[in-house]
């Protein structure tokens, strides 16, 4: 089915369903079958910024394909290694996709749950995927953990970009690993979006609120739409409004809450507007 969005097209606190409020899906480059994103311009190391400083895109194509959805699922349901190489289970559905894809799939899973200097390895490909964030690093010896499994959800949805171009991020959340150092932050000093989620339960759907330097600055559900889906059909997600409204100080527990989230968002950074081009006409 077409992606569910809830938003109307002037976005205000609450949300309801408008279907269809996107960009011409003609405008995505990755609108094919073969997912046509060559491997040569897939990710070719560790992103330049330290941890949690990270580096796009996930094709939104890739990761909504139901295929991926489901590998990802069949991986949460037991231990992430097989042996202590760091090998992959095997897994069907992965085959269902292009190479591409599979590699796009692997790269930001590994990047998201696994630390720097850990890995796992494909056992169909030989292809040895690198850890960097490590959000989940228990998975690599059990299943994965309901807590986990919103860190990876929120960490992979942070990482999507529809428009192709691969751009420097710098992730926040309340865990250690999401702890940037101020010279971090002055070096990506804008704020643009928070998600939180579960793709590991049945009928997943992606919340997200946006900064209000993202709305002063672009055109809101222009820019999260074509970020978070590009040209998915089976793309999913909430934009709740404004993250001052969504989220709020949880005094009693002692952390910042979006939703129903709990403590497990992760809010992205940016240097700049420039990867969303003429959808955001920031001010002089």
């Amino acid at each position: 089915m077409r992606k569910s969005i809830l938003f109307s097209c002037f976005v205000v606190a609450g949300s309801v369903v408008v279907p269809g409020c996107g960009a011409p899906e003609a405008e995505n480059p990755f609108d094919r079958d073969d997912f046509v994103m060559g491997l040569e311009t897939q990710e070719d190391g560790d992103p330049p910024d330290r941890p949690p400083g990270s580096n796009n895109p996930f094709n939104p194509s890739c990761f909504w394909n139901p295929n991926v959805q489901a590998a990802y699922k069949l991986y949460a349901q037991n231990p992430l290694y097989v042996d202590n190489l760091g090998t992959l289970p095997a897994n069907p559905h992965l085959s269902q996709v292009s190479s591409a894809c599979r590699s796009h799939a692997l790269t930001f899973l590994a990047r998201c749950a696994l630390p720097e200097g850990s890995s796992m390895t494909d056992p169909d490909t030989n292809v040895t995927y690198n850890g960097w964030l490590g959000v989940a690093d228990p998975w690599k010896t059990q299943a994965l953990g309901s807590d986990d499994q919103k860190w990876i959800t929120s960490c992979l949805i942070a990482h999507l970009n529809g428009y192709g171009l691969k751009v420097p991020i710098l992730l926040q959340g309340a865990r250690s690993e999401l702890q940037p150092t101020s010279m971090q932050i002055s070096q990506f000093p804008v704020t643009e979006s928070r998600a939180w989620g579960n793709l590991f339960a049945p009928n997943f759907v992606a919340s997200v609120c946006y900064s209000s330097d993202l709305a002063t600055a672009c055109d809101v559900e222009q820019v999260l739409e074509q970020r978070l889906c590009g040209s998915s059909p089976d793309c999913s997600f909430d934009i709740v409004g404004n993250c001052n409204s969504a989220c709020f100080y949880n005094y009693l527990e002692g952390f910042l809450q979006c939703g129903s989230s709990g403590d497990e968002h992760i809010g992205v950074r940016l240097k700049d507007y420039d990867r969303y081009g003429s959808d955001c006409e920031v001010p002089e």
